[in-house]
């Protein structure tokens, strides 16, 4: 898969990413088909209906977890005192606690755990590198954008897996404790060295286009236009509204 770093960058943002965003060509992945308007009868397509079978699911969601985990476990290592050291650790455990629920799913459908995992390996690592800040407090900062929002994502894709599995996914998906700590390191760091306040907005605004692109390439399915569909645009409307509420509680508002 290949991620795209878009030139419109904080233009886009304040204007609506999405009706650009959807614009760009499509890459192969494993999801559903979506069906045409004629097919449904004129039927509204509902956001929930491009949810990716549950193996697809849990092992692209379940690898992004294990990523973050790994990604705090280096953000702590990295502190410079031991009071951040030790929060960020807290959220390292708790990215790999919900890692471990989610491929304990994949154990309960039967599914193969690195199967599930390994088509997602190289687009999260390219998703990575796009996404590295220069330094450490950028690096926090994007874990905690780029996790909120994906979680966000992630929660709404979940209201369209079996019943076998949905509740499940939703709990494990449900708290937001990690991002409220990592919110406050970054709200203790702005309040330590003001200067980092347009710094880290203009980084926000940079963030969402990648990460828009790795939430969407849960939905797609070969050809098929699956950003056409009526569901699709006001769900991504709606997690970038909460991803500005997000950066206006800090003060970092373009």
């Amino acid at each position: 898969m290949v991620f795209l770093v878009y030139p419109w960058g904080a233009t886009a943002y304040a204007g609506g990413v999405a009706p650009l965003f959807w614009k760009r060509d499509k890459p192969a992945g494993p999801a559903p088909t979506v069906r045409s308007r004629d097919e449904d009868n004129g039927q509204r397509i509902e956001f929930t209906d491009l949810a990716p079978e549950p193996e697809v699911f849990l092992g692209q969601s379940a690898y992004l977890f294990l990523r973050y985990a790994e990604s705090a476990a280096r953000h702590a290592h990295d502190a410079t005192d031991l009071e951040t050291e030790s929060t960020l650790a807290v959220v390292a455990e708790e990215c790999f606690q919900r890692f471990s629920t989610l491929v304990r799913l994949l154990d309960k459908l039967k599914a193969d755990r690195v199967e599930s995992m390994s088509p997602f390996i190289a687009p999260t690592r390219e998703f990575e590198r796009r996404t590295r800040g220069r330094n450490w407090t950028e690096r926090v900062a994007c874990t905690w954008i780029t996790m909120a929002f994906l979680q966000d994502f992630w929660r709404r894709l979940a209201e369209g897996l079996p019943k076998s599995i949905r509740a499940e996914v939703i709990e494990a998906l449900a708290d937001d404790t990690m991002i409220e700590v990592l919110r406050s390191e970054l709200e203790r760091r702005i309040a330590l060295e003001p200067g980092l306040r347009p710094v880290l907005a203009m980084w926000g605004r940079r963030l969402v286009g990648d990460t828009m692109l790795m939430a969407e390439s849960a939905l797609t399915h070969g050809d098929d236009p699956v950003a056409e569909a009526d569901g699709v645009e006001p769900v991504f409307t709606e997690i970038i509204g909460a991803h500005s509420q997000r950066m206006d509680s800090l003060g970092l508002t373009a």
